[in-house]
């Protein structure tokens, strides 16, 4: 018994001990705090006054004319501090407060839509002397803010009324939606640039975020303070480009008509204004990828135009000299060269090209650059065909062109180059070597950006770069024009340009895919050329990959896309139109789309013979060796038809036929239309006509 009495005595005594330490280690440790008094107390300071972040809002990017093509949102939370409020001051406060509350719950509505919640909340709030209370959940647009400033109470701002606002990240908005999509860019989190102009400009667009004193409240408010130290976002500069809207949606529309046709994978249109390199359209559809930059491809037959401009610069070929081409076939060690199933035998040169002579070409520089292939590679070389053709958009690779010395280089690398295989570019660097012939031989860089603005003070000017003033001479690009007019006139794309009322210079590409190192049967179908022809003001370059329904040649996937895209440029731009052709002294009426019976009549009065007229009441004419020909306009009932290139009497009148109410804008013809051909109309359907 008396153990178990010393064994209790004994726990009695070590929990007695370490109570007494525990109260020990407390009284030492609240002596401590009160000794570093001061450090605790800036601590706690240091956590209640902070620097929060204001972002900065980001440029704007806009089209040639100042058009916005992609813009932020800023986007705001309201926020009242009730303790600003002196009631004593106010006259009628309960019925401001009211009128306030009516107004929130009638335009917020939702889960918002009880005016006395909102008045009770603000009651509440100042009854417990709360800093920061939302007036909603819901955020604001900058318009919206402007609207609620203008509120009871609302209008007499922080010092009064203790109104204040809280900006979010901006939100970034397309107003064209997916048109220029991929070239415009892609954001993460609306803030950092990953792709086109949002990245390759994201130093400027960007912007640089502020920071402003301001006070933690309990939750996650805060209030700002105005005191030193307070800085405002710099916000970011608008980049404004050379992409013209109107031509864009031509483009991306005729591309994405050609691709879903076809079945392709994808496809690509750049559009080059000749004399500057601007670029006024720069399309892939789909939007997911910009395969026009930054894609290598084996060009394929368009790439003959740079051998035969080689050739003939080089002095090594004339337009009239022949060439063997035997049956068609042309053995390199162990690779077979084809003309596909031709037999051309002995054929000039500029029809050699006309046809797409894979082993006339072949042939040509494999005799001549054979013994000398850093002489062909040179040519490349002064083409543009070394270096990436633009300095702005990010991501578009190095061409490789495989140099003697090189593993890969064999017996057929060079005649294989010729016709456009055994080396990699890109559309835009395709583009740029038919945009140096259109423009004579001077070789410009392709550019998107113009300038880099604040608000309307320009901070930099990118201005059109020459990159070679003289790749090749007048000579010889007035020979290769030749052969690229031979390609339309009776070549390769004679029948997708029959009737066009402007003439083209191009060449038609159908290039061979590989896989895992080998040749496949898919295909690349291209088009690359310019127009006018004698004075060329825009070049063109269309390739459409893996084209799946029946055909897959350029001159019959490709080319199509670029003529519907020539002669709608061409309707809407005047300056495209060559110099009339006279006939008698008089002035021949350009094509367009007419009323039958006065269009008859004016070409009579003009002592110009007519084809057969059939009884219809719309037609659109062309000419050809001074005989004009007539094509019957379908106009199908319940679809807006194409008045592009009409006169507005004319437009008028179809349109208002099929009881569609105009508005017309301007003067002259019918230059874009605000509802596109083939939308189906409903009731009270009303359309706007921009004439030129």
């Amino acid at each position: 018994m008396r153990k178990v009495s010393n064994n209790i005595l004994s726990r009695v005594y070590v929990l007695f001990g370490l109570f007494l330490l525990f109260g020990l280690a407390v009284v030492l440790r609240v002596l401590s705090l009160q000794v570093d008094y001061d450090v605790w107390a800036q601590r706690e300071a240091e956590e209640q006054i902070f620097f929060k972040k204001i972002v900065a809002d980001r440029g704007s990017i806009l089209a040639e004319d100042g058009t916005l093509m992609a813009t932020s949102i800023p986007f705001y939370k309201m926020v009242l501090d009730p303790t600003m409020i002196d009631t004593t001051q106010w006259d009628n406060f309960e019925d401001s407060l009211m009128s306030l509350a009516t107004l929130m719950a009638d335009y917020f509505g939702g889960e918002e839509k009880d005016t006395l919640a909102y008045y009770r909340r603000v009651r509440k709030a100042m009854a417990e002397q709360d800093r920061h209370i939302y007036l909603s959940r819901k955020k604001i647009n900058f318009q919206e803010l402007e609207m609620v400033k203008q509120w009871p109470i609302l209008r007499r701002g922080r010092w009064k009324a203790g109104f204040t606002t809280e900006k979010f990240e901006n939100e970034r908005h397309y107003p064209f939606g997916q048109l220029a999509r991929i070239t415009l860019g892609r954001l993460v989190n609306d803030t950092v640039g990953i792709r086109g102009i949002e990245a390759s400009f994201n130093r400027e667009l960007r912007g640089e975020d502020g920071y402003v004193l301001a006070q933690k409240l309990p939750g996650e408010a805060y209030v700002p303070l105005d005191q030193f130290g307070e800085a405002v976002a710099d916000d970011g500069l608008d980049v404004r480009t050379t992409l013209d809207v109107d031509l864009q949606d031509i483009v991306e529309s005729a591309l994405k008509q050609g691709v879903e046709r076809h079945f392709a994978k994808y496809g690509v249109a750049i559009l080059m204004e000749v004399e500057t390199g601007e670029i006024k359209a720069l399309a892939n559809y789909p939007e997911t990828y910009n395969n026009a930059v930054a894609t290598q491809i084996e060009p394929g037959s368009t790439f003959k135009i740079a051998s035969a401009a080689a050739l003939i610069e080089d002095g090594l070929v004339d337009l009239c000299d022949t060439i063997d081409t035997g049956d068609g076939t042309m053995m390199y060690d162990d690779k077979e060269i084809t003309d596909n199933g031709h037999a051309y035998g002995l054929i000039e040169f500029e029809p050699a090209i006309a046809h797409s002579s894979n082993v006339a070409i072949s042939k040509l520089v494999s005799e001549e650059y054979g013994p000398y292939p850093d002489m062909y590679l040179d040519r490349l070389r002064s083409f543009g065909f070394y270096e990436p053709a633009n300095n702005q958009l990010r991501g578009e690779p190095i061409p490789k062109i495989i140099e003697p010395g090189h593993p890969e280089w064999n017996i057929a690398t060079l005649p294989s180059m010729s016709y456009g295989y055994s080396l990699l570019v890109t559309p835009i660097q395709m583009a740029a070597f038919y945009n140096g012939l259109a423009n004579n031989g001077k070789l410009m860089r392709p550019y998107l950006v113009k300038e880099i603005r604040n608000n309307s003070r320009i901070i930099q000017t990118y201005a059109p770069e020459v990159v070679n003033p003289e790749m090749l001479s007048q000579r010889t690009v007035d020979l290769t024009k030749e052969t690229m007019k031979a390609v339309v006139r009776y070549g390769t794309a004679s029948r997708q340009f029959r009737n066009v009322p402007f003439q083209v210079a191009g060449k038609t590409g159908t290039a061979r895919k590989t896989e895992n190192g080998r040749y496949v049967k898919k295909y690349r179908a291209s088009f690359g050329g310019f127009f006018p022809a004698n004075h060329p003001r825009y070049t063109l370059y269309i390739m459409v990959d893996e084209p799946d329904a029946g055909v897959a040649s350029g001159a019959k996937v490709a080319a199509p896309i670029f003529r519907r895209i020539a002669e709608e440029v061409h309707n809407m731009d005047t300056r495209v139109a060559e110099p009339p052709v006279m006939i008698a002294q008089k002035e021949l009426p350009k094509r367009g789309t007419f009323y039958a019976k006065n269009a008859q009549l004016v070409y009579e009065e003009l002592g110009m013979k007519v084809g057969e007229l059939d009884e219809v009441p719309w037609m659109r004419l062309y000419t050809d060796s001074g005989q004009t020909f007539v094509e019957h306009v379908e106009v199908e009932e319940g679809i807006i038809p194409d008045v592009r290139g009409m006169s507005a009497r004319d437009a008028m009148n179809l349109l208002e036929g099929l009881g569609v109410k105009v508005l017309i804008r301007g003067k002259g013809r019918v230059r874009r239309q605000t509802l596109q051909p083939g939308y189906r109309m409903g009731e009270d359907v009303a359309i706007t006509l921009y004439l030129s």
